[in-house]
């Protein structure tokens, strides 16, 4: 069965459609015996998941040999690790920190990819206007690296505001900080993330990632927090209210930051 089920996945309808399946009904002494292994057999068996052919796609070969010339690791495949610290970035990462810094008008494809659940079901799909907004042609490397940089530096200046801030609406950071990067990454030109970097028009992101994110990411803090103490003014937290999609919304909305900024166009290599 798990043969079958990878290569219902592998193979075109065409080819499927000449194959022959062999089924034999097990009868006698041995039923039980067969009965036994067959409730034993997802033990042995890895169902394919989206993630699985994403090693087909071109663009994902292309990223992977571009992250390979740099000597940087792109784990593509489900469970792969390299090098004692696990250097390098994930497809799962990759495809978080690219909706957090895309072009889309609201945060709902960014809190998609926050599970594993969501990312799978946009890789099951590469024409998909989702997927199609992270991974295009022109997706590059160097590209999710600064996403990826970015979200990192995002999330670390977070932390050192929690270990001095985190009584009462300041939990909303522990709760929800990539609503922090995504209203962030609203205010960066990242609308040039995937510009060569030899391009005059190319961002400076080092000096960016060392002068600007940590001011700007504590201004940012600060009018979510004040929006957040406006809508719970009674004074109550709901810890899991704030990390649903809705609620993201009503936030963004009280802070007045519930657009894109004006110079970025529409995600490259959409329809």
């Amino acid at each position: 069965m798990a043969l079958v089920s990878r290569l219902a996945a592998e193979l075109s309808v065409e080819h499927l459609d000449r194959a022959v399946l062999d089924v034999r009904i097990v009868t006698g002494s041995t039923r039980e015996l067969a009965r036994s292994e067959y409730d034993r057999a997802h033990l042995y068996c890895s169902p394919v998941e989206p993630q699985d052919l994403l090693v087909r796609h071109p663009v994902m070969l292309r990223l992977v040999k571009q992250f390979s010339d740099d000597q940087c690791n792109f784990r593509l495949r489900r469970g792969e690790q390299r090098g004692p610290r696990r250097e390098g970035c994930s497809i799962g990462e990759a495809t978080t920190a690219l909706a957090l810094f895309s072009h889309e008008a609201n945060p709902d494809l960014a809190h998609r990819t926050l599970e594993d659940e969501g990312r799978q079901e946009i890789w099951r799909n590469p024409s998909s206007h989702a997927f199609l907004t992270l991974f295009n042609d022109r997706t590059q490397a160097t590209g999710v690296r600064i996403a990826i940089t970015f979200r990192r530096s995002i999330l670390g200046v977070l932390e050192q505001i929690l270990r001095v801030r985190s009584a009462h609406h300041w939990h909303l950071l522990e709760d929800a900080p990539d609503l922090v990067v995504w209203a962030v990454a609203r205010q960066l030109p990242f609308d040039r993330l995937h510009c060569d970097q030899n391009d005059p028009a190319a961002p400076a992101w080092e000096e960016i990632l060392d002068t600007e994110v940590p001011a700007l990411t504590r201004r940012t803090t600060e009018r979510l927090v004040r929006a957040y103490e406006k809508l719970r003014s009674n004074g109550v937290y709901k810890k899991a209210e704030v990390r649903e999609l809705p609620y993201w919304h009503k936030l963004l909305e009280a802070a007045g930051m519930s657009h894109r900024r004006e110079s970025s166009p529409p995600a490259p290599g959409n329809p």
